[in-house]
């Protein structure tokens, strides 16, 4: 038995999720591969600030796109993403995700 459960501390299973910024809109990417589009990436003055469609989740201007998606990132909730990708369809985009600016990060299912 784990120390975790003798304590009786669930284990915490953290899911894998990546953001890019393409063509004026943020894209998340689940562990499935799934891509939907959530949001807006405004371009100003050569600063880049998000706004998503659902809510009133708002990042601030930053100097680069992948600055601003990594702001976004404290924002986010496993719930509100989880969401998200079960009710939008699919994103479709030409040519390689990679190439866009993106993000990697993980958030706790729990």
């Amino acid at each position: 038995m784990a120390t975790s459960e003798k304590e009786g501390v669930a284990p915490r299973l953290e899911r894998p999720f990546r953001l890019f910024a393409v063509e004026q809109r943020v894209l998340a990417q689940n562990v499935d591969g799934k891509v939907i589009d959530i949001g807006a990436m405004e371009a100003k003055a050569g600063e880049f600030c998000v706004r998503l469609d659902v809510d009133d989740i708002v990042v601030e201007p930053k100097r680069s796109a992948e600055l601003a998606l990594k702001a976004l990132v404290p924002k986010l909730s496993f719930d509100y993403l989880d969401g998200l990708f079960t009710s939008e369809g699919e994103a479709e985009v030409a040519g390689r995700l990679q190439d866009f600016p993106n993000v990697e990060f993980s958030l706790d299912e729990a």
